[in-house]
């Protein structure tokens, strides 16, 4: 499943998270995005794949989890 696919089953299922998420194309902008959506930077988690990639693991304010591979 590529990226455009994962947004789109996101959007499905939860139309407004699918919107915020859906500009969102770095890290930068998605660490710029991730207070003003109650996200606490002390339960981000980056885990590192291999020397150019990562998982990074955003805890919502509702309990659910939001992942992003990052390169």
């Amino acid at each position: 499943m590529n990226y455009a696919e994962q947004l789109a089953d996101l959007t499905a299922t939860d139309p407004h998270l699918g919107a915020q998420v859906a500009g969102l194309r770095n890290l930068e902008a998605i660490l710029k995005w991730a207070p003003g959506a109650g996200v606490a930077f002390a339960g981000i988690d980056l885990l590192q794949q291999d020397e150019y990639s990562y998982d990074l693991f955003l805890p919502l304010p509702d309990s659910r989890w939001l992942t992003f591979g990052v390169s």
